[in-house]
């Protein structure tokens, strides 16, 4: 999950303006994830949300905006990620 957010700024900051994905909050996400910081189960559960709409946008090997907005909120492993998150903190 910290590596896509990574590789999600990277690719951003190789992109024109024009091509840049993420919203503010998107790249705070970012930001967040890629340093490894706690977030709020608020945050976890709209990571999931996210990420399951935002999966349409995604394509791999590709620098989109769509892209870099998913990889920004961690991906495929941010929804695991969030999903074990949300099931531990049920209990």
């Amino acid at each position: 999950m910290q590596k896509n957010a990574r590789r999600a700024l990277a690719l951003r900051a190789k992109s024109p303006p024009s091509r840049r994905g993420m919203t503010a909050v998107g790249l705070r996400r970012a930001q967040q994830f890629s340093q490894g910081q706690n977030v709020s189960q608020e945050t976890v559960r709209r990571t999931l949300a996210f990420l399951t709409r935002a999966r349409t946008y995604y394509r791999p090997g590709q620098n989109t905006p769509g892209t870099q907005a998913y990889l920004a909120w961690g991906g495929v492993a941010g929804i695991a990620w969030a999903k074990k998150n949300l099931r531990k903190n049920k209990k």
